[in-house]
Parts: C-alpha cells; structure tokens; sequence
C-alpha cells in the first residue's frame, strides 16, 4: 500500500460546522464521512422558521462548504421547510472518491488456451474455418509475458474542495506454475519448454499436453501443437493433427493428415485413398484401409492394412493380422499372418529396402530435370546475345529469375546428396530383407527383397520365413525364425551348412 493510500484510509471524525437553536429553528451543519459527505438538519419553531435556497447556499458559503452542492437536495429540504415539517439529515453537498487505478496484470505475447477461436485470413481473404487456433505454440526460453504494475486512478475532492490523492490499483499477486519461470528482473515471465501457455489470471504455466475429452470435430478444428496430444473421441473426415511429442487417439480416424516427430498411437484411419500419417517415432494401430503411412520407426498394426502404402523404417509387424493390396515397406523386415487378397489384387511386399533413399532419389532425379530444363532456357537467350541480338526488358528479367532458380536447385540437389547418405548410413545399420508369414500367402503377392522380385503363383499355407538367395537368385523359403533373426544370420547359417555339405531342408521341401 502506498503512503498516500495509507494516510487516507486514516478515518476523519464526523465534524460540526454549525449549530443554532434560536426562535426560528434548530439547525445542525455537519461533515461525515471523511469530508465526502455535508448533511443540514433544520427542525421550525414557526413560520419564519423556513429557510430558501438563497439562504441554504449562503450558510454553506460561510462554512466553507463549495464542492458538490445537490440541488435537488436543498430544493427538497426548502419544500420540507415551507410545509413546516422538520428536515432531517438532509445531503446538500457530496464530494468525490478519490477511485483506484487499474490493478496490475499480465500481459501476454502470445495466445494462451482459450475457449473462443481466432480465425485467420489469407492474402485472397479467405478464412479457414477448420483452423481455429485455440493458442500458440511457444518454444524453451521464449518470453510469454510480463508483469505490468497497477496504476494511479483519480482524484477526488472533499465538501470542503481538499484533493483527495488518487489510489493505486492492486498489484497482480501472480503464481508462476511448471514450465514457466519468472527471470531476475521480476517481471518477465519466459517459458522452460515446448508446448502451450496456460492463464487463469492468477497462475501462469506452460504444458506439454492438449487433451481433447471427445471428438476432433468443427468445435476443435485442426490441431498443430509442439507437445503431445490426447484425443479421447474420434477425429472426424477433413480434421488435422499435427504434435511435436506424440498422439494417441482412443478412437478411429477418418480422411485426415496425422503428423507427430513422436509416437503414434490410434484406433484406425480408413482414408479413402487421401489419408496420411507421418510418424516420427514407433505407431501403433487397428487397421490401415487406404491410407499413406511414412514412419521412421516400427509398425505395429493388430488387424489389417488393406490397399495402404505404408513405407517403415524399422519393422512392420502384424503377427495376427493381414496385408491385402497396396504397398508395405518394412526396412527392418515384415511380419504377418495372411498376405494376399483372395481377390487376386496385387500386394507388394518390400523388405529390407529403404524407401527413404527411393523417395529422396526421386526428388534429387526431379531437381536435375528441373536443372537441365532451366539450363536449356538459359542457353537459347545465350545463344541470341552471341547473335548480337538485344534482350528485351523480360528477357532480362527471365535470365535473372532463372539464374537465382539454378542456384536454389543446386542448392537443395547439395541437400539431398546429404540426405541420401545419411539415409544410406542408417539402412545398412537397421535393414533386414526378411518375410515372416505366419500363416498363408496368397497367389498374387509379390515380393521384393535386396534385389530380387518374384510374384507368388500359388498360394501356400504354412509358417515360413523368406530371405533372398544371393547366390542362386530367387528366394530362400526357411522354417519359421523370429524377426530379431536377421536375414543375415540365416545367410551365414545357410553358408555354413552348404561347406558342410548338409543343406537344412527348405520349407516345402
């Protein structure tokens, strides 16, 4: 508290300015209230007794009494008097409380969790009404706010005309929660890690988590949060997740985009050939039905994955499900009950092969293409300049857009090369060109494994692992081995073996 606030809330006593008690009246002229308040009380003794406004005004002058006057009030105790009844108490001057500012508070720079959306527009004025944007993601150490101290409001007055200091507001009493720290200057409040802000006005913090208690529907909208996310309903056709740290969906998923630098964990998407998942980490699901699969980790699938593309880095497991059409690439190996639709769809198989470097290849082929095809462009505009020929003033506009569009392609062609051995790296450490087939594969399959591809004629029913055969082409058809088993085990044993003149029998032999 301030010591001018301190100083008034000091109580003044209730003072008597004047008292008469003659023939005409008895009259009492007090200030109550701290000054903020004169009241007149005026009882007649006759008819001479009654006072005017004049004379009201007058007697008030004479005690000082200039701030405030309440006509109304001395109009209505003058009527009072006229009928000769007695006024008592009545307010004929009122002063001003002097009013506190505004109270300190916490001012936000960025959007914490709220439960009213801030919609965007776009450059053609479009608005997106499936983006919500509930709040803003905010990263370690970036400030979120800072305290601002309460201000001075306005002064007030007394009956008397003394200034009344004006009062602070409050100063913001603020708790400073997990992942947000208050730094040394008091005021600056920054956040410890990746997530959103969280603001009740009383305690900030930072959290990891977004839960959604039921559907993701119109009321949610899209999603895009740097920590991780919980939905406990489904997430309806058209609705996109993105996390930073992980999803997990208690219920199915519709045609979606689902992107997480983390786990996965859902139900099931069945995406009518437009629905995606990129999976940083390890997912975990029902059933895939139509749907673009990219993890960088393992596969784990209970039920199905049914005309998907679903390209893994690490394994792709389903020991008690089944892959019918589509594309499945498992760089660390496949494991499943049923391949095959019974259908005759074609289902490819592809194990131990990295679509990484195939997909990053692609897009190093595409910028070359590009490359060639701006050089050749290049070329003819050079071509007229050896003519003698002046180049119009779009021409020379063209050669420096396509000249800064040459060293971009170089540029991310460099990037790519990086990527790809990188890519090549990792492979050779994590691929594993091993089938497991727990129970039947169906005619129409057709497997890809190291460099050798074959289509399955006849359907075969047992428990088998296939592994390539580098040495007589075609594939190895062995007893069934775990996965953890790696194809190049089974090769060296197979080696070992065949030196020993005692080839183990291959399945269907």
């Amino acid at each position: 508290m301030s010591e001018k606030q301190a100083e008034q809330k000091q109580a003044r006593p209730d003072t008597v300015l004047l008292e008469e008690d003659n023939e005409r009246h008895t009259l009492v002229l007090e200030v109550v209230k701290n000054g903020l308040e004169c009241r007149l009380s005026v009882t007649p003794k006759s008819k001479s007794g009654q006072l005017e406004k004049d004379e009201v005004m007058e007697l008030l002058a004479d005690q000082g009494i200039t701030q405030g006057l309440v006509d109304n009030q001395i109009r209505a105790m003058c009527r009072n008097l006229s009928k000769g009844k007695t006024a008592s108490s009545f307010l004929v001057a009122e002063g001003k409380e002097p009013k506190p500012g505004p109270d300190g508070y916490l001012e936000l720079f960025v959007k914490a969790a709220a439960e009213t959306p801030d919609y965007h527009e776009d450059e053609e004025g479009n608005i997106d009404f499936r983006t919500l944007n509930f709040f803003t993601n905010v990263f370690p150490e970036q400030e979120i706010g800072i305290i601002r101290p309460p201000e001075y409001g306005d002064p007030g007055y007394t009956v008397t005309g003394e200034t009344l200091p004006p009062l602070l507001g409050k100063p913001l009493k603020l708790t400073v929660g997990s992942g947000a720290q208050l730094k040394e200057d008091g005021k600056t409040v920054i956040s410890e890690i990746e997530g959103r802000v969280l603001f009740d006005g009383k305690t900030v913090s930072v959290t990891e988590e977004y839960i959604v208690p039921g559907d993701v529907d119109l009321s949610v909208g899209n999603i895009d949060f740097r920590g991780f996310v919980e939905v406990r309903g489904d997430v309806l056709d058209d609705f996109d997740i993105h996390s930073g740290r992980g999803i997990q969906i208690k219920g199915n998923v519709g045609i979606c985009e689902i992107s997480s630098a983390g786990d996965i964990a859902m139900g099931g998407m069945a995406g009518q050939g437009r629905g995606r998942i990129v999976c940083g980490g390890t997912l975990v699901t029902t059933y895939l039905n139509d749907v673009t699969v990219e993890c960088d980790g393992d596969v784990f699938v209970k039920n199905e994955i049914r005309n998907a593309r679903v390209y893994a880095s690490g394994i792709v497991s389903l020991p008690n499900g089944n892959i019918f059409g589509g594309e499945t690439y498992g760089l660390g190996g496949i494991e499943v009950k049923n391949a095959g639709a019974a259908s005759g769809i074609k289902t490819h198989l592809y194990a131990g092969i990295d679509y990484t470097q195939i997909k990053l290849a692609q897009q190093r082929d595409e910028a070359q293409l590009e490359f060639v095809e701006i050089n050749d462009q290049l070329a003819l505009l050079s071509q007229l300049l050896k003519q003698n020929k002046m180049l119009s003033a779009d021409d020379k506009k063209k050669v420096i857009e396509l000249s800064a569009r040459m060293d971009e392609i170089n540029q991310l062609k460099e990037e790519l090369e990086e990527k790809i051995a990188r890519a090549r790296v990792l492979a050779k450490k994590k691929a594993n060109g091993k089938i497991n087939i727990k129970g039947r594969i169906g005619e129409g399959v057709i497997l890809h494994i190291g460099d050798t591809t074959e289509e399955i004629k006849i359907e075969r029913q047992s428990a088998v692992s296939i592994i390539e055969n580098r040495k007589d082409k075609g594939f190895h058809f062995l007893s069934l081995t775990p996965l953890s088993t790696s194809a190049e085990e089974l090769e060296k044993e197979i080696e070992e073996d065949e030196e020993d003149e005692d080839v183990p029998a291959e399945w269907g032999q």
